[in-house]
């Protein structure tokens, strides 16, 4: 289904378009290139982006990039960041074309890259995995340079609404030359992107000194001496502070944001209800799911859990024309559609479950949610490309309810973090009206880890641990395997659980139970070894009483931050750990209660010895995503004893080793 009233281009296509053929050929190798060796005011640098192009040409559908990058360091050619191995991230739909890649050496020679790109799927973090074009450069040595080429369509990609037309002019490598370049749809003149009334290009610029030149209909800027952009661990989207500019259209007249956004609500809601209206057989398919319910609350629940019953091809992988008509696999004009064939995208089955639900007498409104994942709204940017998602909103007894049933495995009452926290746009007839909606609570992203492991005389440890996740967590952990076998899941478990144990250790998934279900928990078992756990002195053993390392503290090794930090949701960890303790072995100390408070957080471990077990219950609540600088100092010293307080260990005292040394 598309909602999104998009522009027609067929006309456009086959009328003459300003080539960038020029300027998308090789640049001469200069002198210079191939003598530089560091970067100016970053010494140590692995790598520097000599140039960097971006063409964006809405008439054809297309984007232009070039990269040329000198390697200056061994480390620049380090997997799994090395710069020899290319890796072009392709949106659904999206193709390539006049894809060039070669290798200038040291001493200027060329070698060109003669291979084909092959397909692979990268991981961009919780339940989000796109697919690449990857290639590897040949003969790339430190002193080499590194240049690649490619354009993109994207005329037969769902994401084709212009909403790719932006510039990012920050990587994270300084660069020394930037050309970008665009070119509106019909020049920006207003015509063809709405039926009626016209359209005209506009433009928002972020954290951009230097801003875009007007070229007649088209813009263009020139850039040199941009500094990297160096991350920090546990920022907020790196798009929201580094220089963009986005390019959209609004139509003629519409003179403020406020007015825009009006505009594209009320537009957006006759595409919504006139998709709710062909609702054929759906009062009859709520009845029947609700059966003798009475309840109100219950009654939404059954609807939600049909909703979610339903299959969605947003997380299935995508089909070429052909391959949907061997499935038979037909596009949803209305709600009866979905319903009756079973299967729809996201916002299709949102939109059937509110179309079930206002059957059944419950008043529901439809929300148009952003990600916060990719970036914070900007209101200036009137474009619903940034509010991607359908949420409902549902009055439950005079009690707002936000619903979001397009999102696989999303459990009744919850609202994916990406969509939390962050400006929505409710559509109403005359327009509409932004919301926030809400983030859930730290009791909603819950995990739980259980370890039952014995130590031996020489300092090893082995045992079992349990993995349980609750809510978000779950959700988030079901929707990162969603294309993985068995193997693979437990191997993503496996490697998640190694990351939070001393890096000596052994981990072996047993079982996963709970992949496909909704509201249960998602729960894994494992074997763990980790030799010289404990530390031998003399007579004593020191025993860490807690078994995992805290990886929120990555964002607090420094004393002073530049960005904020910025948790995906507000969580919290619970844990208990056994460890039984070598026969012979008395208690000389056990660590005292361990606490820390803020308003927003809290912290308690608790260790105890029962004559043969050391025994440490612990619990992190954390109730915020976002911490600003402000915050920075206090959060930092939370955290400081949070780790300060699992870093405690026990002492035990062998009563065997002087009867033993008697003998």
């Amino acid at each position: 289904m598309r909602l999104v009233r998009y522009c027609v281009l067929v006309a456009s296509l086959l009328t003459a378009a300003v080539s960038f053929a020029q300027k998308e050929d090789w640049l001469p190798v200069t002198p210079q290139d191939l003598q530089m060796k560091e970067v100016p005011g970053q010494p140590g640098a692995s790598a520097v982006r000599l140039y960097y192009a971006n063409y964006i040409d809405d008439n054809l559908s297309t984007e232009f990039n070039y990269y040329r990058i000198k390697i200056l360091t061994s480390a620049a050619l380090t997997p799994p960041n090395s710069y020899a191995d290319v890796q072009i991230e392709m949106l659904p739909g999206v193709t390539i074309s006049d894809l060039k890649a070669r290798t200038i050496k040291p001493d200027g020679s060329i070698v060109d890259f003669i291979g084909k790109p092959f397909e692979k799927t990268i991981f961009k973090g919780r339940g989000l995995k796109a697919v690449a074009k990857a290639f590897t450069l040949p003969e790339v040595s430190v002193g080499s340079i590194v240049e690649y080429k490619y354009k993109l369509s994207y005329l037969n990609s769902p994401f084709f609404s212009f909403s790719t037309d932006v510039w990012v002019m920050q990587s994270n490598l300084y660069t020394v030359k930037e050309h970008l370049y665009f070119k509106p749809f019909e020049g920006g003149g207003g015509r063809g992107y709405w039926e009626e009334g016209g359209a005209q290009v506009a433009s928002v610029s972020s954290n951009l000194k230097q801003q875009p030149k007007s070229k007649g209909n088209n813009f263009e800027l020139e850039l040199q001496d941009i500094p990297a952009f160096e991350a920090e661990e546990f920022m907020p989207p790196e798009n929201n502070y580094k220089p963009v500019t986005r390019f959209f259209y609004t139509r003629i007249g519409n003179t403020t944001a406020d007015k825009g956004w009006q505009e594209l609500a009320k537009n957006r809601y006759e595409d919504v209800e006139t998709f709710l209206s062909k609702n054929k057989g759906v009062k009859e398919a709520a009845a029947a799911t609700i059966g003798d319910e009475t309840e109100p609350g219950m009654k939404l629940r059954k609807l939600y859990e049909k909703a979610q019953q339903l299959r969605n091809l947003t997380y299935e992988r995508d089909r070429t024309k052909e391959e949907a008509k061997k499935e038979n696999l037909k596009g949803n004009t209305g709600v009866s559609d979905v319903l009756k064939r079973g299967y729809g995208g996201d916002d299709e089955i949102t939109l059937a479950f509110v179309a079930m639900a206002r059957a059944a007498g419950f008043d529901v409104a439809v929300l148009q949610a952003g990600n916060r994942k990719e970036g914070f709204f900007n209101k200036e940017w009137t474009s619903l490309s940034q509010l991607d998602t359908m949420v409902a909103l549902v009055n439950v007894g005079g009690a707002e309810l936000y619903l979001e049933p397009g999102a696989k495995f999303c459990p009744y009452g919850m609202v994916r973090w990406t969509h939390t926290g962050s400006d929505a746009l409710k559509l109403e007839k005359k327009g509409g009206a932004f919301v926030k909606i809400p983030t859930n609570k730290y009791d909603k992203a819950v995990t739980h880890r259980s370890a039952v492991v014995s130590v031996a005389e020489n300092g090893d440890l082995k045992g079992e641990i349990t993995l349980e996740f609750k809510g978000l967590e779950a959700l988030e952990h079901r929707l990162d395997a969603i294309d993985e076998d068995e193997a693979g899941r437990k191997k993503s478990l496996e490697d998640e659980l190694f990351d939070s144990l001393p890096k000596e250790a052994s981990v072996k998934a047993v079982d996963v139970q709970g992949w496909n279900a909704t509201d249960d928990p998602l729960v894994a078992k494992f074997h763990v070894e980790i030799p010289s756990y404990a530390s031998i002195a003399g007579k004593r053993l020191l025993i860490p009483s807690y078994l995992f390392r805290v990886k929120q503290n990555a964002a607090f090794k420094q004393n002073e931050r530049k960005y904020p930090v910025y948790f995906p949701y507000p969580f919290s960890e619970t844990d208990e750990v056994s460890i039984k303790v070598p026969a012979g072995f008395s208690v000389e100390s056990v660590p005292g209660e361990q606490e820390a408070r803020l308003s927003y957080a809290g912290y308690q471990s608790v260790s105890n010895f029962d004559g043969s077990q050391l025994l440490t219950q612990r619990q992190l609540l954390f109730n915020a995503f976002y911490i600003d600088l402000s915050r920075y100092a206090e959060v930092k010293g939370f955290f400081n004893k949070v780790q300060t307080g699992d870093e405690q260990q026990a002492i035990l005292q062998n009563r065997n080793a002087g009867a033993q040394k008697g003998n």
